[in-house]
């Protein structure tokens, strides 16, 4: 594991610090992209250390290679285009080198969530439920969850040959707006269900009935559609990311 390299800004915990939730931003935005989410829910999680990190600047593709912060370069929004692996498991590399930071400082793995927008969810599902096939010397992470959100799967082709140990046991929230004109919601769905097909992991439309949201939180994916929402967060996904934050990261001490 290397050392941090990567510029973050923290929102410190307000009672005694017993969770970490890292939070990877789209394409052309940085940590403070996070920061109007991560105010709104700090009350409700007093005891969670909030990491936000800003990815390197690079030259994207899509954007007539403009240089933008981003954590991999993107061809197109059409994800059919060969992808950029180097630049993702570069990106790996620097997640890791968070997570690790806060293992080091006493938090166990079980109580971390890597949680992304758009190509950061894409980026938190290859560094989450990675192993030994997107990083050198280590088998992946335990941890207690990742996010996605407005997100997809990269490396499809290939994803079940990446994951690792770990990534069956993983608590996945996925939510995506019906209307997002970027990362569509049926791509979003399709990547859900290669999850669940070629991957092996559950995969419960959370939003469909009471005995699927009371699984809300454990091991598979929960995705979740809002009717009408553009590439965004609506409230109803804030409230939901909440309340998935709660389930797998609980405030379960006192000071």
């Amino acid at each position: 594991m290397s050392l941090v390299t990567l510029p973050f800004l923290v929102v410190q915990p307000t009672k005694a610090h017993t969770a970490t939730v890292i939070c990877v931003h789209g394409i052309g935005d940085d940590g403070r992209g996070w920061n109007p989410l991560t105010n709104e829910l700090a009350p409700a999680l007093p005891h969670v250390k909030w990491v936000l990190p800003h990815a390197p600047q690079r030259p994207v593709t899509v954007y007539n290679k403009e240089w933008l912060r981003a954590w991999f370069d993107m061809p197109s929004f059409s994800f059919t285009e060969t992808e950029d692996t180097p630049g993702m498991l570069d990106s790996v590399c620097k997640l890791d080198a968070l997570v690790k930071a806060e293992v080091d400082a006493g938090i166990p793995q079980e109580r971390i969530v890597l949680s992304g927008f758009s190509q950061g969810g894409a980026i938190v599902l290859l560094s989450g439920l990675g192993g030994r096939g997107v990083r050198e010397g280590g088998e992946g992470w335990k941890l207690a969850g990742v996010v996605v959100m407005s997100g997809w799967l990269p490396l499809r082709d290939r994803f079940k040959s990446l994951i690792s140990p770990h990534a069956l046991t993983m608590p996945v929230f996925w939510g995506h707006g019906t209307d997002d004109p970027l990362v569509r919601y049926s791509f979003g769905r399709k990547s859900a269900e290669i999850l669940k097909d070629q991957v092996g992991l559950a995969l419960r439309w959370g939003d469909k009935g009471e005995a699927e949201r009371a699984a809300f939180g454990s091991a598979g994916v929960s995705f979740l559609g809002y009717d009408g929402v553009l590439h965004a967060a609506c409230s109803k996904e804030r409230a939901d990311l909440k309340e998935f934050l709660q389930r797998v990261i609980p405030d379960n001490h006192s000071g």
